[in-house]
């Protein structure tokens, strides 16, 4: 129940933007918009842009911008400059600020011939170039999200899970990662979980599913769990947000009340939402 009360207690309010940054203003000028995240700051952000309608095959390659925030205005979104040449997606900034991790399907060796998305990460702190995680699998990876502990959250196609795809997580060793493990039952499931948020201090989860039977759309519903002391509690949708297209990419912005998720109708193009945490006494829990 706890998740549940605590969904509730989110309560939705899309049209109000008083804490929220609009996110027409990040705008690439291409078809799609998706994936807004922001640095801990608050003063730099990071979204994926590309041209073609949601779920074509003929729909370009994915390429991250950005957009600084300087005496109050946004700078023009720019490419980041490792961004282009390969499909880039699903930005994510460790909460001390220092990498952008996100996924690609650029060659990992010269020798590599695959094309599903692994996890890579770029340091943002001195632009030392990009790194290959070494939890990637043969198959698809997803949205990764870094907590304070160092631990990294994903979704993966990878063999040994629940489902078509399932949430794991990797905890740090070192300058590396453990081998990843599966976040169980409770919001895995035997259909598909593609893409989440943690909180910081990994007590909240926000996550899309497709095709349960408690969804809105079968393509994918945004998802609740929280973490109690007998590990995450059976997740439940948030259903204000959830539409009849895909929603997908949630993202909390630094200052935990306000959340950007992507919306795509089906042959559409994806767009940038806004919802805030309008009540915050209720148990979905006090910004941080």
């Amino acid at each position: 129940m706890h998740s549940f009360t605590r969904a509730l207690a989110f309560l939705i309010a899309v049209s109000q933007v008083a804490l929220a940054q609009d996110p027409s203003v990040f705008d690439a000028g291409l078809d799609n918009q998706m994936g807004l995240v922001f640095s801990p700051d608050g003063d730099t952000a990071f979204w994926v842009a590309w041209n073609g309608r949601w779920g074509s095959d003929s729909a370009a390659q994915r390429t991250i911008y950005m957009s600084r925030k300087t005496n109050g205005s946004w700078s023009s979104p720019s490419a980041m400059p490792f961004s282009g040449p390969y499909s880039d997606d699903d930005p994510f900034v460790s909460p001390d600020g220092r990498w952008l991790y996100f996924v690609s399907n650029r060659p990992a060796s010269d020798d590599d011939t695959s094309t599903d998305g692994d996890i890579w990460r770029y340091c943002l702190a001195d632009s030392r170039g990009l790194e290959h995680l070494s939890i990637n699998s043969d198959v698809a990876e997803y949205s990764p999200v870094v907590t304070e502990s160092g631990t990294l959250y994903f979704a993966s196609t990878r063999k040994g899970g629940y489902g078509q795809g399932d949430l794991y997580m990797a905890t740090r060793n070192g300058p590396d990662f453990n081998a990843p493990t599966t976040l169980g039952a409770s919001v895995n499931s035997p259909t598909g979980e593609w893409n989440l948020w943690v909180s910081a201090d990994e007590t909240e989860m926000i996550f899309e599913a497709s095709s349960r039977a408690t969804n809105v759309s079968a393509s994918g519903d945004l998802y609740y769990s929280y973490r109690s002391a007998l590990g995450w509690e059976p997740a439940v949708p948030l259903d204000p947000l959830n539409t009849s297209g895909s929603d997908l990419m949630p993202r909390m912005h630094p200052n935990n009340r306000t959340l950007y998720f992507t919306t795509a109708p089906v042959g559409g193009t994806a767009r940038i939402k806004v919802a805030e945490r309008s009540e915050l006494s209720g148990p979905f829990g006090p910004p941080r």
